[in-house]
């Protein structure tokens, strides 16, 4: 008798430890632990994902193109696409575009505008920042000049036109890019699609980035270095692990810049190339820095206007500086600078 009991009480507990790890089987489908979970994504990739368009453009015939980005940039090509093997595109395309025309988008997509000019920085005025590739078929296009092809950037986007604009390529250097310039003067065309006439780039051999810029025409004193502190640790759960992006925002013109984290220092510094100086002594600035923490959430906002100190500026953050901002409400408030 004790025999048999034992064997039930057995068979009991067997069942009921089946029947447990299917229940706890089941309350694991529905749950999602916190590795699934979706990554916060930065408010800079977001927007530069955001602000990344891919058009659809149909053959017009004999491999002529044309196409109209949001913010009004318009892209003519004729018969100036070719593939890997060198050989005419025809048939339909996808040309994938990003436009930045205002201080806000050159902060939000971190493309700042100081360029290497023949071996010293200068400060440019931005009449457009435009990044374009082709494809067809998933298989990148390349630029021949044999053909031609036509960018029309909208003046009305930077305050209306400039004489004296000229052609710049980007070199992309992890976020950022250094821009080069061709030599090549942008024209001012007028045309019925626009009242306030449009730039006209012309590509020859090169996609990718591009800049329509014209040097700053008051160009301030030279600063070695411009260095920005953030004297503040309290803002992430864990202390010293949020990610900080450091911008300046030049008052007075259609300029930004982003500055680079120096690991040995643990500050934030915007210094001239092979030692060349920055000429924005004296000018007036709004530096923009922003902390994301690592588990998500709003993130951490100073916006600091200041005059740059000549030779060498320093700007500490502290905590009091900061405010939580959205999305939403961080492109407004560059947008109010």
């Amino acid at each position: 008798m004790f025999k048999i009991t034992r064997t039930k009480l057995l068979f009991n507990f067997l069942m009921l430890f089946v029947l447990a790890l299917g229940f706890y089987a089941c309350q694991q489908e529905d749950t999602f632990s916190p590795q699934e979970e979706e990554k916060q994504i930065s408010l800079f990739d977001q927007h530069l994902e955001d602000n990344t368009q891919t058009i659809q453009a149909q053959d017009l015939g004999n491999g002529q193109y044309v196409v109209t980005g949001e913010q009004g940039t318009r892209i003519e090509i004729d018969n100036a696409l070719v593939n890997a093997t060198g050989e005419r595109v025809r048939g339909d395309i996808d040309i994938v575009l990003i436009e930045i025309y205002s201080q806000a988008d050159m902060i939000l997509n971190r493309k700042q505008t100081l360029a290497d000019y023949n071996g010293q920085n200068v400060v440019l005025e931005s009449g457009g920042e435009i990044f374009i590739q082709v494809y067809q078929n998933g298989e990148e296009l390349s630029a021949d000049g044999n053909g031609e092809m036509n960018i029309f950037l909208p003046t009305e986007n930077t305050g209306g036109a400039k004489e004296g604009m000229e052609l710049f390529y980007g070199e992309e250097v992890g976020d950022q890019v250094i821009w080069k310039p061709t030599g090549v003067a942008i024209k001012v065309v007028n045309t019925d699609i626009r009242n306030g006439g449009e730039y006209l780039a012309i590509i020859q051999n090169t996609l990718g980035w591009i800049n329509v810029d014209i040097i700053y025409g008051e160009q301030g004193e030279e600063v070695e270095c411009v260095e920005v502190r953030i004297d503040c640790d309290q803002f992430c759960e864990i202390p010293g692990t949020g990610t900080a992006t450091v911008a300046l925002h030049l008052s007075s013109a259609n300029s930004a810049f982003e500055l680079q984290l120096d690991p040995t220092t643990g500050t934030y510094l915007l210094c001239g190339e092979g030692g060349q100086a920055i000429p924005i002594g004296g000018l007036q600035v709004t530096f923009i820095v922003v902390i994301e923490c690592p588990e998500g959430g709003l993130a951490y906002v100073a916006l600091v206007t200041v005059t740059i100190n000549i030779g060498y500026h320093l700007e500490v953050i502290t905590c009091s500086q900061f405010q939580q901002m959205d999305p939403a409400m961080f492109q407004q408030a560059l947008l109010n600078l």
